[in-house]
């Protein structure tokens, strides 16, 4: 399916004045200041549905910014998506572990959505959401009204993930009931953190499946579906995800990563190219007959190498 990749944002409220390239080139790294000046001098960039070819006009924040992002040089995904189920109505695929769903940032066509679009020549509608670097079972519909159905029916269901984690984790079920949060000390935007005050309630039940060496696997079961919630539930009770970047126990890997990406320096810090979390059960309602569903996606490869590694160490 042809796509023209239009991308808007809103400027932020901004601490001191900014010009429109500086603005662009800070907030926006995958083009360089000379870059962002050219496209501005081609009168490519609107800026409150304006046409703007001055590179140091001002801006100010509220305002809404527009430009053509068909410049913007996409990161390799993993493609290798599996379906579990299909009808007329619905698709159930095991996401891989490097593949966001919804277009966002540098991601437009390597997306989940554009994937599955492209394979059958259709829109499909997404009924939930996983973090990219997150494996497993999502559900997507053929139609907007069975994808708002779905997302109803998941909110009363059940879902299930498997988390490799660190730490000595208790052998009965363990509970988190926190509610979430910005995390005002992370210089990451869109971090999240459990604690007391907390906007958004969340509850998480937590139960160890077995040990990997020093790594407990864990069934994660959310009652809440909030952003980042099995993550920052971990990270609160001292059971941090191991490969996670932003959540793990290395606080600066995410902005490391960002910087100079997935380096063998890194990989002695993080121990997996990517956080340990697997979706790994949904039960629903199909939005059609009613009938109840369970859709199960199998433990990654990743999961299982990680897991024999551990298991066969001599120095443990």
């Amino acid at each position: 399916m042809t796509r023209k990749r239009i991308i808007t944002s809103r400027i932020p409220p901004l601490p001191s004045k900014s010009s429109l390239v500086c603005y662009l080139a800070g907030r926006f790294s995958y083009l360089t200041q000379n870059q962002w000046r050219d496209e501005i001098f081609c009168g490519k960039i609107l800026l409150g549905g304006l046409i703007v070819t001055d590179p140091v006009t001002p801006i100010n924040g509220g305002e809404t910014l527009a430009w053509d992002g068909s410049r913007i040089i996409e990161p390799d995904v993993d493609i290798n998506i599996s379906v579990l189920y299909e009808d007329e109505c619905l698709i159930a695929v095991n996401k891989t572990g490097n593949l966001p769903v919804h277009p966002a940032g540098r991601y437009f066509n390597n997306t989940l959505v554009a994937i599955l679009e492209d394979r059958y020549g259709r829109k499909v509608y997404p009924a939930h959401r996983i973090d990219r670097e997150t494996s497993g079972v999502i559900l997507l519909a053929f139609d907007g009204k069975y994808a708002g159905a779905l997302s109803d029916s998941l909110a009363k269901g059940s879902k299930e993930y498997l988390a490799l984690v660190h730490g000595l984790f208790p052998g009965e079920e363990m509970m988190v009931d926190l509610p979430l949060g910005s995390d005002n000390e992370s210089a990451v935007g869109k971090k999240r953190k459990a604690k007391a005050g907390g906007t958004e309630t969340a509850l998480t039940r937590f139960r160890k499946v077995l040990w990997a060496g020093e790594f407990p696997l864990v069934r994660c079961f959310p009652e809440t579906g909030r952003m980042h919630q099995i993550r920052a539930h971990l990270e609160a009770a001292g059971y941090p995800i191991v490969g996670d970047k932003l959540y793990g126990r290395d606080k600066t890997a995410f902005l490391d990563f960002i910087r100079h990406g997935y380096t063998s320096e890194m990989e002695k810090r993080l121990l997996l190219p990517r956080s340990a979390l697997h979706a790994a059960r949904l039960v629903f309602l199909h939005p059609q007959t009613g009938r109840k569903m369970i859709v199960r996606a199998p433990l990654p490869k990743m999961f299982a190498d990680f897991i024999c590694s551990q298991k066969n160490r001599t120095d443990l």
